[in-house]
């Protein structure tokens, strides 16, 4: 494959390929003539080595003052040939032989492949033009890729003579640099939409996963938030399973710090996780990332449902970010979260002072059904405390969740001193969500990780059965 300029002689293959690819939307012979003669446009055509009449692919570029890729269009016979990076790539050097300091585009907002080619080419998601697509009204997404700093920048007037004030001695510091506050346990689709569209946008993670069930990633592949990045629960964010650790067990620092950066998390960048239960699932991240000491990451309210639900668009295919750089602590140590291990769980559950909260389905606490682990019940003690009772019937948090937890013991008091809290669940996940939940109350709760999947694989561990 080689690169040359597109010709008029072309146009008759790219107004049959036009036709394909891009069906209503297709421009006509007329305009491409008038693109190619227009002295501030550019198109390229990829064509083949062996025979230069043989099309591959073509593109073109407005430059001064645009700056915006118009077209790229790649053959079908030529697909997953990197015809249509060799193409982008040659529009952003002619971008950057003219001088540009930047270059816009638009893609279809369900086109994850294409979104994915400008992502890793350095383009990022600035904002949504509704119904830009006639006449199948279809969204677009407008993308940026920045060139090269602002040659104006930090300089004064022109002309002017700079004075500078003399220098000072300058004290040595070692102070730190503050930590970024921590971010809302949970945030709403417009806070969420927001920030999707902004020059930073947050790192999304897609943590659909329920008990039971595999096909997570396949749902994620058919529709996720514009640019989510899919997140194995099973194998990224648990270790192995066993008897003597429960059915999550914490995965190593190692192995979530690897995944973490595989996911493009760094430490400038917000992390927003969410799921299609209610945030039940992804919760599962944001305790991990909070308690190996990111602080800057929230749960979508309402989750999946509630982006369709306000007309946000869905992006198709997989996203594979660039690598982050983040850098994690152990989360089983204790140092952000708060954690406990089965003795830990036990004196709560015993302590006048304490409240050890089930998050568990009623009937799994009162013994009546136990679909996975080897004995029914509930640990003594503990207050049955569902994590489904958090939320509203489309997924939303409740308004009354105070007054929830204040009846189950469970009370933030700004004078007195709060009881000591823990929850845990059947093997540390849907806990996590109420973990988050306490968060958002100002209350803050340890994580019983290993919960009762392994407290009831223990035969010295009592199990209770029945209410509370």
């Amino acid at each position: 494959m080689r690169l040359r300029p597109l010709t008029p002689e072309d146009l008759t293959t790219v107004m049959d390929l036009e036709a394909v690819l891009f069906g209503a939307g297709s421009w006509s012979r007329a305009s491409y003539e008038a693109e190619l003669a227009h002295p501030g446009k550019t198109y390229v055509a990829a064509v083949e080595d062996e025979d230069p009449t043989v099309l591959l692919g073509w593109a073109g570029v407005a430059l001064d003052p645009e700056w915006t890729v118009t077209t790229i269009g790649v053959s079908p016979h030529a697909q997953r040939r990197g015809v249509g990076t060799a193409l982008l790539d040659a529009l952003i050097a002619a971008v950057r032989e003219a001088g540009g300091e930047e270059l816009f585009l638009e893609v279809r907002a369900n086109d994850g492949a294409a979104a994915q080619m400008y992502r890793n080419a350095g383009f990022s998601p600035v904002a949504l033009r509704r119904k830009y697509y006639q006449p199948e009204g279809l969204d677009a997404v407008v993308m940026r890729l920045p060139l090269a700093p602002s040659r104006t920048a930090g300089v004064g007037p022109v002309g002017a003579e700079a004075t500078l004030p003399p220098a000072e001695p300058q004290t040595p510091t070692t102070a730190p640099t503050p930590p970024p506050p921590i971010a809302p346990a949970f945030v709403d689709v417009t806070a969420v939409r927001r920030a999707v569209w902004s020059p930073h946008a947050p790192v999304l993670l897609d943590v659909r996963w329920a008990l039971g069930r595999s096909d997570g990633r396949e749902s994620y592949l058919a529709g996720h938030l514009p640019g989510a990045v899919f997140v194995d629960l099973e194998t990224e964010l648990a270790a192995p399973a066993s008897p003597a650790l429960g059915r999550h067990p914490l995965p190593t620092t190692a192995t979530l710090q690897e995944a973490a950066r595989r996911w493009g998390i760094t430490a400038q960048r917000d992390v927003v996780v969410y799921d299609d239960a209610g945030g039940t699932s992804a919760a599962r991240a944001w305790w991990l990332l909070r308690a190996a000491g990111v602080r800057r990451v929230s749960i979508l309210d309402g989750g999946l449902r509630a982006w369709v639900a306000a007309g946000e668009h869905l992006e198709e295919g997989a996203v594979r970010p660039r690598p982050g750089d983040i850098t994690l602590e152990d989360p089983a140590a204790g140092a952000h979260l708060a954690v406990v291990d089965a003795d830990g769980a036990a004196a709560l559950a015993a302590s006048a002072d304490g409240v050890l909260l089930d998050a568990r389905a009623g009937e799994r606490f009162r013994g009546e059904v136990e679909p996975v682990d080897p004995r029914a019940g509930h640990i003594p003690g503990a207050v049955s405390a569902p994590t489904t009772e958090n939320l509203t019937g489309d997924g939303h948090l409740r308004a009354d969740l105070r007054d929830r937890f204040a009846a189950l013991g469970v009370v933030a008091q700004a004078h007195d001193a709060a009881a000591e809290v823990a929850v845990y669940c059947g093997s540390g996940v849907t806990a996590s969500h109420t973990v988050a939940v306490l968060a958002s109350l100002g209350i803050d709760a340890a994580l019983y990780p290993g919960s009762f999947s392994q407290w009831s694989n223990d035969p010295d561990r009592e199990v209770a059965a029945g209410p509370a």
